[in-house]
């Protein structure tokens, strides 16, 4: 995926966690981030790489799969292909926007 892919893929799910109160970084193949800074409203979504409370990485085919419902986060998780760094509470949170 692109990064204007990921960033339009995340941008449209974000109503998804208005409740997290929290701070996700994605970052897709190694070198594309998507930070999702939700302790403010709306939630902002930027490219920038900043600190986060959670860390996800993912491979972009995997996020292609996730998003289009070939697979599900829970299964890609088990399965090693998304690594979680930080606040496991709020992966399980942001789990809602894949």
């Amino acid at each position: 995926m692109t990064q204007e892919e990921v960033l339009q893929a995340i941008q449209s799910r974000l109503d998804r966690v208005k409740d997290l109160r929290g701070t996700v970084k994605f970052v897709v193949d190694g070198d594309k981030v998507v930070h999702v800074d939700a302790t403010q409203q709306p939630p902002a979504l930027s490219s920038e790489d900043r600190p986060a409370d959670c860390t996800i990485r993912i491979e972009g085919s995997t996020l292609a799969d996730i998003l289009s419902g070939k697979s599900s986060a829970m299964t890609a998780f088990m399965f090693g292909k998304i690594k979680v760094e930080g606040n496991m509470g709020i992966a399980m949170a942001i789990s809602r926007i894949l």
